[in-house]
This record gives C-alpha cells, sequence and structure tokens, in this order.
C-alpha cells in the first residue's frame, strides 16, 4: 500500500494484536475512547466492590509509582 492504512481501537471481540495489524499493512493505530472505557469499567467494579462487599482488593494490582 502506498499510503498509511489507520485502525482504531474499541471494537468489543474484534481485537487484533499490534503484529497482526502490522502485517495487514496498519501503520497508524488510535486507542479512540477505549483507555477511557477501561478506566471507567475499573472505576465501577471497584465501587460496586466496596458498595456490595465492603472490600478494598481493586487496590492491589494498582500502581503506586513510576517505574
Amino acid at each position: 500500500m502506498s499510503k498509511p492504512v489507520n485502525f482504531t481501537v474499541g471494537i468489543k471481540g474484534q481485537s487484533f494484536s499490534v503484529s497482526e495489524l502490522a502485517a495487514a499493512g496498519v501503520r497508524r493505530i488510535s486507542l479512540a475512547t477505549s483507555l477511557y472505557r477501561a478506566a471507567m469499567t475499573g472505576l465501577l467494579n471497584a465501587a460496586c466492590e466496596v458498595k456490595d462487599q465492603g472490600l478494598f482488593g481493586f487496590l492491589d494490582p494498582c500502581v503506586t509509582r513510576r517505574i
């Protein structure tokens, strides 16, 4: 292909790896609102855990410092 191909991530169940997209000629990958939706899902799951179970296990995998 002579022009770069763009790919927008975000369709549930239609995920491809970076290497698969590169092999298909994709040069730019847009995360669009995928990171926002992932963050909001984590927020809702954490809130439900505290409300429904009274637990704070959602903190275990959290980043506590920059590497």
